[in-house]
């Protein structure tokens, strides 16, 4: 299997960068915008997008990029997904539950995956073939096997006007089904939880590439297993 530690070690200094950034940068102040009805957006995801696609350009500059905030720059066989602020509305919120989520993906497969969360310091990084960890420790999924045993989280993002599914019946099956479900507003930070077992499982509709490429590799490396809704 090709050797992509280059790949991470950048892509973890990049993030943590990043996330001092949104940090200075939310203390500095900013207003809140909208992309869509209840989907929002500020200044700060757009310049620490720009910061990572930068930074990373400058070292591959072959790549290319599938954002948020700036969208796909060309189709290649190297394409980093890149999401800047995931839980943006806690951003604006000043609920300390946002992160910086960038994967790699290379010919269609996820073999490079960091999310970093810069209110607890805390880096989950994953190589495919390599094992996931949390600052440098291996980390492995939650042992538990029954739903009752699990405490589950989920989310309810801004709602699409084409194909959207209602997750409130799943949230009120899962909330009686299992020992809790958990609503932190972040769907990385929600899988980076799953791979070191803090969570024992995580569902979600209408999620973007961006919002799951570094989650989806974090798990799996952990121990996890990823899959639709129909297994």
């Amino acid at each position: 299997m090709p050797d992509f530690s280059t790949e991470q070690r950048v892509v973890e200094a990049i993030a943590r960068e990043a996330g001092q950034i949104m940090l200075a940068e939310r203390a500095r102040g900013f207003e809140v915008d909208y992309k869509a009805a209840h989907d929002v957006v500020t200044r700060v995801d757009r310049l620490v997008e720009d910061h990572i696609r930068a930074e990373l350009s400058r070292i591959f500059p072959d790549d290319e990029f599938n954002g948020e905030e700036r969208g796909v720059s060309g189709v290649g066989e190297r394409v980093w997904f890149v999401d800047p602020i995931d839980g943006t509305l806690n951003f604006t919120k000043g609920i300390p539950v946002f992160c910086v989520s960038i994967g790699l993906a290379v010919r269609g497969e996820l073999v490079v995956g960091v999310i970093f969360d810069p209110n607890r310091n805390e880096l989950f990084s994953a190589q495919r073939g390599c094992g996931a960890r949390l600052d440098g420790v291996k980390i492995t999924t939650s042992l538990a096997t029954d739903l009752s045993d699990s405490v589950l989280a989920t989310g309810f993002p801004p709602p699409k006007p084409d194909g959207d599914v209602d997750n409130v019946p799943h949230f009120v099956r899962a909330v009686s089904q299992s020992r809790n479900v958990r609503r932190l507003g972040s769907a990385a930070i929600d899988l980076a939880y799953v791979a070191c077992g803090r969570l024992d499982g995580f569902w979600e509709f209408n999620l973007s590439p961006w919002d799951t490429a570094a989650g989806f590799l974090l798990v799996e490396e952990a121990g996890g297993r990823v899959s639709n809704h129909l297994g």
